[in-house]
């Protein structure tokens, strides 16, 4: 089902993300952009699902105000809720819900954070992050150092922003070895049977395949584990998510396109994968999970000879 559709007062929705809360809710969140560009003037849009995504409600909107309002990501700890969000690829901003989303603390900066990094562009995610069996929350975070362009995304490299405070304070992680990588930048992050963090990164790389990177804690001593033949990625965004013994992992399964979203899940640590299409089009994506069903929210491509449109669909797959 398509949950937002593009309209007069938006050009694109764009950047999904999804949780399940601890009372059982869905909450997604997505960019909503005036224009096609990155750098279009940018609100945040948080809907709920009380019905498994059979209906939706806005519970609320974060204006730009005429800036660009990017990479939102969240985390569901329990009954509390953790949103963090960019502005103009510079700022970070961390909100806290404890009522399923009904209602936000007042976002508090925490750029600062990244202050000992040299960098000119800092973004999220995006999608969703985790938690660690200890408490610590980790969120996969990326940067661009261009000082002759200072919009540019890339020269690239990421890391993990995490917090072991529930929230209060945030610090920055190792940088994951980008010699090895060429302009790597999205990442999506989740637990391995043994609590390790395997870090799934987008990359420019000619092979035209997603990098996985593996830590103890996703936070340091980062290996990477190296391109995966099994995970084409048309440099694209891809998501992931663990539960019980499963890691389920979208992408679009394609080298030239984005096209082809599949769910992949692998109940081994990757040793094998089992594969299901989800749709024939593809874009940004991510995905929850309910019991033994995955719930994706992805985007959806229109194309006509005048404009370039992006919906945003939503579905369920039993895993």
């Amino acid at each position: 089902m398509i949950i937002e559709n593009h309209g007069r007062k938006y050009y694109h929705h764009r950047i999904p993300g999804i949780v399940c809360t601890g009372f059982g809710s869905f909450l997604a969140y997505y960019e909503s952009r005036k224009s096609d560009s990155d750098w279009s003037e940018i609100d945040i849009k948080i809907v709920r699902s009380t019905d498994d995504g059979k209906t939706w409600q806005t519970v609320k909107i974060i204006s730009g105000e005429g800036q660009t309002l990017n990479n939102p990501v969240m985390i569901a700890d329990g009954d509390s809720l953790h949103f963090l969000f960019c502005e103009n690829y510079k700022r970070v901003f961390h909100s806290v819900s404890t009522d399923d989303g009904a209602n936000w603390s007042v976002p508090v900066e925490i750029t600062e954070v990244f202050d000992h990094i040299e960098h000119t562009v800092v973004a999220l995610g995006p999608g969703h992050g985790l938690t660690l069996c200890d408490g610590t929350m980790i969120i996969p975070v990326w940067f661009a150092l261009n000082n002759e362009n200072k919009k540019a995304h890339r020269p690239s490299f990421v890391s993990t922003l995490y917090s072991k405070d529930n929230g209060i304070t945030w610090c920055v992680g190792e940088i994951i070895n980008y010699d090895i990588l060429v302009n790597p930048s999205e990442c999506a992050a989740a637990l391995l049977s043994d609590d390790s963090v395997v870090m799934s990164i987008r990359n420019e790389n000619d092979c035209r395949l997603r990098f996985f990177a593996k830590s103890p804690d996703g936070i340091s001593d980062w290996q990477i584990m190296g391109a995966d033949k099994r995970f084409s990625d048309p440099v694209c965004q891809g998501s992931m998510i663990n539960s019980g013994k499963s890691v389920c992992h979208t992408n679009c399964d394609d080298k030239t396109e984005r096209r082809n979203l599949t769910l992949k899940i692998t109940t081994d640590d990757f040793k094998t994968i089992k594969k299901l299409k989800i749709d024939c089009c593809g874009g940004y994506s991510d995905l929850c999970i309910k019991n033994d069903t995955a719930y994706i929210i992805y985007e959806d491509t229109t194309d006509t000879d005048e404009e370039y449109y992006v919906n945003l669909k939503f579905r369920a797959v039993k895993i």
